[in-house]
């Protein structure tokens, strides 16, 4: 894929025809929607979540109004799309400008290694590349397991190395201090876009069997659909499902 490509398709976000313009090398954060400003990442996540939900290629994501859904974050595209849903709730991490589970500018403080739902809470929990921003991933998944709902699923993105036999942790929290063990990584963060967002883990295959230990079942769907503006390599999205 030459850097400027230009694609025409359904988006997966918005469920319109529409041109998918501009990728570059970055695949995963490229080729954004004309019409909803998505990224290829974020169409990954909504191809998933429709497919899960059983909601046509195009036209609204418009979940059915029984079905609870809970985005780690609040702000994008696929979150403009689902605010309106009777039962989506979303949040951010505010750490201590609100307790857990108050809101901050009218969003709601979350920590997903301490979620304050209650549990079977949601029948959909979904997080794109949020997982690799805290020191305790696998207490975030154990909480996410517990609010799921029997036979609900986490739908998520992280980087991820199939190479990889172990987690590669870059830093520590000992005693409250940040330990690296790495050169000091960060990502992009539109809630705090001067500052960044510091990454503690890039997970390997040691992921898939912590996940089973917690009790979910995973799937890795490495996806391409290109009609959809979806294009690889980097299409990995994972669905980790609560037994019924």
């Amino acid at each position: 894929m030459l850097a400027g490509a230009v694609l025409s398709g359904i988006c997966p976000v918005c469920g319109n025809r529409t041109r998918f313009l501009a990728f570059n090398d970055n695949l995963r954060e490229s080729g954004t929607c004309e019409r909803c400003g998505c990224s290829n990442r974020q169409r990954q996540m909504a191809w998933m979540l429709r497919r899960e939900i059983a909601l046509p290629a195009s036209g609204k994501l418009a979940p059915a109004e029984s079905i609870a859904i809970y985005n780690t974050e609040a702000n994008g595209p696929v979150h403009d799309r689902l605010k309106e849903h009777p039962l989506y709730a979303c949040s951010e991490y505010w750490g201590s400008k609100a307790e857990f589970g108050d809101a901050v500018n009218g969003i709601r403080n979350e920590d997903l290694q301490a979620l304050s739902f209650a549990d079977a809470s949601f029948d959909v929990v979904m997080s794109s590349d949020v997982l690799e921003h805290m020191p305790e991933p696998y207490h975030a998944h154990s909480e996410i397991f517990r609010v799921l709902k029997p036979g609900g699923r986490h739908i998520f993105t992280v980087p991820y190395g199939e190479a990889m036999l172990r987690d590669d942790v870059r830093a520590s929290l000992v005693g409250g201090e940040i330990v690296y063990h790495a050169e000091a990584l960060y990502h992009g963060d539109p809630v705090r876009p001067d500052k960044g967002i510091l990454v503690w883990t890039i997970f390997g295959l040691e992921m898939l069997v912590r996940l089973k230990e917690i009790g979910f079942d995973t799937e890795l769907w490495r996806l391409r659909a290109t009609a959809c503006g979806i294009i690889g390599p980097g299409g990995d999205v994972f669905v980790a499902r609560k037994p019924a």
